[in-house]
């Protein structure tokens, strides 16, 4: 018995080490402020009603520029004195990509049934959870009213992530995030369109 107890007590502390990864990191990114539902669905080039169908189909990681390139465009750090770009090396940029079943379009080149790919700033990553500050991630089966920004070759990305993502509520109405005061209705966006 004293022998199951210590085995016991030596697979739980492995168990917990294993699982003591890294604190998650947080990131505070800056985004463009909206004044209004206006505003927003004016930046917007595709305002949609979806739903986020199946887990995170991917995470990414961005690589960290070159401190060998010296083209401002390529390396923010080109040209900047020693002392300041001898800085610590940031924690890598962390991209989760959800894909969301199109249920309605308010604004923009899309059809109702299409699937389109969301991209947000965080997620798990090598048993690290980076996680954006005030922000809520798409959530998988909920619907939402969502602001994007398209790109040819890149996931849509959201225009601000606490002022345009609506997460639908029981009825299926827009409901603002809790940081969010910008309010918007299915007949505002449907006037718009």
């Amino acid at each position: 018995m004293l022998r199951r107890l210590g085995a016991l007590v030596c697979a739980a502390v492995f168990v917990t080490a294993c699982s003591a990864h890294a604190e998650p990191v947080l990131y505070r990114a800056d985004y463009p402020h909206y004044e209004s539902a206006d505003a927003l669905f004016d930046k917007a080039t595709l305002v949609v009603e979806a739903r986020i169908v199946g887990a995170p189909r991917h995470l990414q990681q961005v690589a960290a520029p070159d401190p060998a390139v010296t083209d401002p465009k390529l390396n923010p750090q080109a040209g900047a004195p020693p002392a300041a770009a001898a800085q610590p090396e940031a924690p890598p940029t962390i991209i989760t990509v959800s894909t969301a079943q199109v249920l309605k379009v308010y604004k923009g080149q899309a059809q109702v049934g299409q699937t389109i790919e969301v991209k947000e700033l965080g997620g798990v990553f090598e048993g690290v959870t980076y996680a954006e500050e005030h922000t809520t991630p798409l959530k998988q089966d909920s619907g939402y009213i969502l602001f994007l920004e398209t790109f040819p070759d890149s996931p849509a990305a959201l225009l601000n992530p606490v002022q345009a993502k609506y997460p639908l509520d029981a009825a299926g109405n827009p409901a603002p995030l809790p940081e969010n005061t910008i309010k918007v209705t299915r007949a505002e966006l449907e006037t718009r369109s």
